[in-house]
């Protein structure tokens, strides 16, 4: 059965003075399980330096577009 997860991420990038900085995003993602999540956050994230901090089952039943 499919649920929503928060996948909580981390994406590397480069201030002004060209120091190497970190910022966190969220995103809701649909799986069976945290392993599909961590799958689905891969395939749809193209940039090469992130990482996944966390990822938690959401209360969300479903999302209304």
């Amino acid at each position: 059965m499919e649920q929503y997860y928060k996948a909580r991420i981390k994406v590397a990038y480069e201030d002004k003075k060209g120091n190497e900085k970190w910022r966190g995003e969220e995103y809701i993602v649909s799986g069976v399980n945290p392993t599909d999540v961590e799958a689905k956050v891969h395939k749809f994230l193209t940039m090469s330096d992130f990482e996944i901090v966390s990822i938690s089952v959401t209360k969300i039943i479903d999302i209304i577009k």
